[in-house]
Parts: structure tokens; sequence; C-alpha cells
């Protein structure tokens, strides 16, 4: 099984397609390529972080099927709409 780590961005809405077991689906662009990607670890709590546009760096590998399946990942949040209490 071959590794690959890739940085880029979300570039599609982050969708469930799974429920037993928790399987969440995105694209990710990077520079060069459109990669199709799976999350199944911790893919409640990708869901949560996860934005389009948002940037991400991600560590997996590839299935039969040509899909990136994400063992590793770190999404990079930006609040743009950051409001306070005076």
């Amino acid at each position: 099984m071959e590794y690959v780590s890739l940085k880029g961005t979300i570039n599609s809405a982050v969708k469930v397609i799974s429920f037993t077991p928790y399987l969440v689906r995105f694209e990710l662009k990077t520079p060069e390529q459109t990669y199709n990607c799976l999350v199944a670890k911790d893919a409640l709590n990708f869901m949560y972080v996860a934005e389009e546009a948002a940037g991400i760096s991600i560590f997996g590998h590839f299935n039969k099927r040509k899909q990136l399946i994400v063992d590793k990942y770190h999404v990079k949040n930006v609040i743009q709409n950051f409001s306070g209490v005076r």
C-alpha cells in the first residue's frame, strides 16, 4: 500500500454517504489535480471542523476505485466573522 501526503482545499460540500459505519466524502483540490476523498476514522469530528474552501493537509492511501482514503488530516479553520461581546 502506497501512502501519500497532500495539501489543498476542500472543493465540495462534506457529505455523509454511510451511517454504519460513518463514512464522509469530499473533494480535495490541489494545484495539480482534484481527488475524491473518503474519511472513515473520526468522521463525525471531521464533519464538525471541515468547511468548503478550507485549507487541509491529509495523509492517506488509495483504494481499488482510486479514491483517497484519509488516515490523518489537519483542517485550517479561519474565523472570518468573529464578533466578541464587550
